[in-house]
């Protein structure tokens, strides 16, 4: 039980460390951050290679509209997607 309430009291100290300053305050936190950053993320397999692309990337790869991405230009074209990861243009 004294554990528990240890482990409960660090939490919300790491809680309150977080909010107050930004600060790291563990691998914990630090893995909330990457799943966060890469949940829009997809990976398309081809054989013997791959690549990791944002969703909205391969929804204008397979011809469907995208409107306003979050943080780009307002008109993609697949040759735009294509080119940002150097991709040949067949």
């Amino acid at each position: 039980m004294a554990l528990t309430g240890a482990f409960q009291a660090w939490m919300e100290q790491q809680e309150k460390l977080e909010k107050q300053g930004g600060q790291e305050t563990g691998i914990r936190k630090f893995r909330e951050r990457v799943k966060e950053e890469n949940s829009n993320k997809l990976i398309i397999f081809d054989e013997d290679r791959y690549a990791i692309f944002d969703a909205y990337e391969v929804l204008i790869l397979c011809g469907r509209n995208v409107l306003e991405p979050r943080g780009v230009p307002e008109i993609i074209t697949k040759e735009n997607i294509l080119l940002k990861y150097g991709a040949w243009l067949e």
